[in-house]
């Protein structure tokens, strides 16, 4: 009885010490900056679809936050595995993320930085790559599954479209892209999660 007592004084102390390590998230005036420069370029994206005369709050906040959960979920874990990691906007990126926020482009792409991570651990880095895609997956299904509450509400098959539309462009194992991250690590689990993606995306427009 002692011993078990122990084992469960042990394991609560384990889930204690896991979620207080979660929780201590570090940033730097840098990574805010770069952030916060993103953050208004994707914006600017999610206004040219209404060419800049509709301010839609709603449809702002999902493209904002289909960003934003998705670069943090990639920070808060590799700074849980004990890596440096903080968000780093890229010329390229930003420079193209500007581009398609023009409201003659036809094609719109939002990639103005990724987070930078220090992990030398194959598994760790695999997991820390599925995350960011994992993240607009789950949403996408919270807001396809939340449409048949509301099926009057346009919103919520634009948050579960444009999710699946995030997670599927960072699953394509190319470049620097999650997909090529995730496609060394770990092929069945690549496979999966861009099934999985695909058919978020068709059931969002079906």
């Amino acid at each position: 009885m002692m011993q078990g007592d122990f084992v469960g004084h042990s394991t609560n102390s384990s889930y204690l010490n896991s979620l207080l390590k979660a929780m201590k998230i570090k940033s730097s005036k840098t990574e805010l900056l770069h952030l916060s420069i993103a953050t208004l370029l994707v914006m600017a994206v999610g206004l040219s679809f209404n060419h800049y005369r509709y301010i839609s709050w709603q449809f702002l906040a999902i493209f904002v936050t289909a960003f934003l959960i998705h670069e943090l979920a990639h920070k808060f874990l590799a700074q849980y595995y004990g890596s440096w990691a903080e968000f780093r906007a890229q010329l390229y990126g930003l420079i193209i993320t500007a581009i398609s926020a023009l409201p003659i482009m036809p094609f719109k792409f939002i990639a103005p930085g990724a987070v930078m991570v220090g992990l030398s651990d194959k598994n760790k880095f695999g997991r820390v790559a599925l995350i960011g895609p994992m993240t607009n997956l789950i949403m996408g299904f919270g807001f396809l599954m939340s449409s048949y509450l509301f099926p009057y509400s346009p919103y919520m098959y634009v948050g579960a479209s444009f999710n699946a539309w995030i997670a599927m462009f960072n699953l394509l194992p190319f470049g620097v892209l999650d997909g090529q991250k995730i496609f060394d690590w770990n092929k069945v689990v690549w496979a999966c999660t861009m099934a999985s993606t695909m058919a978020l995306f068709i059931a969002s427009y079906l």
